[in-house]
């Protein structure tokens, strides 16, 4: 449950998952790894692509964890 849940927002406006805050709609972004939700403040860039944390930046970037292989 949010913050946010049981407030009326303005339209055209949305909460970062990551910080709480009330940002205007074109200052949110989706992570493309985890979909949550972020605010400019909350960015976090890998390469040219922006992520919501640095775990889902290097997963994104670095492929992620691998298992190693059985000989």
């Amino acid at each position: 449950m949010s913050f946010f849940d049981d407030e009326v927002r303005p339209e055209g406006s949305s909460a970062c998952e990551r910080c709480g805050r009330d940002c205007e709609a074109i200052e949110v972004e989706v992570c493309p790894i985890c979909k949550k939700r972020f605010c400019l403040h909350c960015v976090h860039r890998v390469g040219s692509n922006r992520y919501c944390s640095r775990a889902c930046g290097e997963t994104f970037y670095y492929g992620g964890l691998e298992e190693e292989e059985e000989e």
